[in-house]
């Protein structure tokens, strides 16, 4: 193996790794949950199953798919790679809103849920590796167009500050929105980074490679739980102000009785 191929290996391991890595996470986030509300054992070991082989179930799907070539053809309508895409965000919108949205967001540490953010680097480090292995357009690189890179490396600095409470609300609610605003960004450039009538960036090579197994887990699973994240932070948000609402209106209709 030359020197490229042992570079492609080793970039492919580190990105398999990275999967793993953000997997894990949320199966201890599912675990720190339970224990932070003080459930039973067997609940959470419940809950722990069920998403270790929800996850599993779906990276085996997505990596079958790949591997059976289906996902190659961008001349049928709809192309089958978009379909999946697809089916996977609305998959992630099910799940945010879910019951199981509902134990991450409220369960866990808001500097946790913007934490997890971080495994972003790592996505950002391989797509710039494969780049200049000559698999990736430069569009979807730090070098070009993508710069959510910066959501990966000040979740660390949001998340120190927000467990220390010196950011507001509305700091968060910033930081979250501007995050996912990047996650959009590359999502539309890859897209029309595509092989499709839609194609916006020419050069070569075309983003072929997410059709390709492991790399299938970057728009399915990486991508989707950068979302997901996103999607908590907000939710956990919106019930923080919702409950401060509340305590608001009590104190202000104790008073009143005064």
């Amino acid at each position: 193996m030359d020197a490229q191929g042992t570079d492609f290996l080793i970039t492919t391991l580190i990105f398999i790794s990275t999967v793993g890595l953000v997997a894990a996470m949320v199966v201890f986030g599912i675990r720190q949950a339970g224990r932070r509300v003080g459930e039973q054992p067997a609940i959470t070991r419940r809950w722990t199953i069920g998403v270790i082989l929800g996850l599993a179930l779906w990276l085996t799907l997505t990596a079958a798919l790949a591997s059976s070539g289906m996902l190659h053809n961008f001349e049928r309508i709809p192309p089958p790679m978009l379909l999946l895409a697809a089916a996977s965000v609305l998959g992630t919108l099910l799940l945010a809103g879910s019951p199981l949205g509902a134990r991450l967001a409220l369960g866990l540490n808001i500097s946790w849920l913007v934490a997890f953010q971080a495994f972003r680097i790592l996505v950002e480090l391989c797509l710039a590796q494969l780049y200049h292995l000559g698999v990736v357009p430069v569009q979807m690189t730090i070098e070009g167009l993508n710069f959510d890179l910066l959501s990966g490396l000040t979740a660390l600095l949001i998340a120190g500050l927000a467990a220390r409470d010196r950011l507001p609300a509305w700091g968060l609610l910033l930081w979250n929105s501007i995050g996912l605003g990047l996650l959009f960004t590359i999502i539309a450039i890859s897209t029309v980074s595509m092989p499709l009538p839609v194609r916006v960036f020419f050069n070569e090579p075309a983003n072929t490679i997410i059709t390709d197994w492991p790399f299938v887990w970057l728009p399915t699973f990486l991508v989707q739980m950068a979302l997901f994240g996103h999607l908590l932070v907000f939710r956990r948000l919106w019930c923080d102000r919702r409950i401060s609402t509340q305590t608001n209106a009590a104190l202000v209709a104790k008073v009143a009785e005064h």
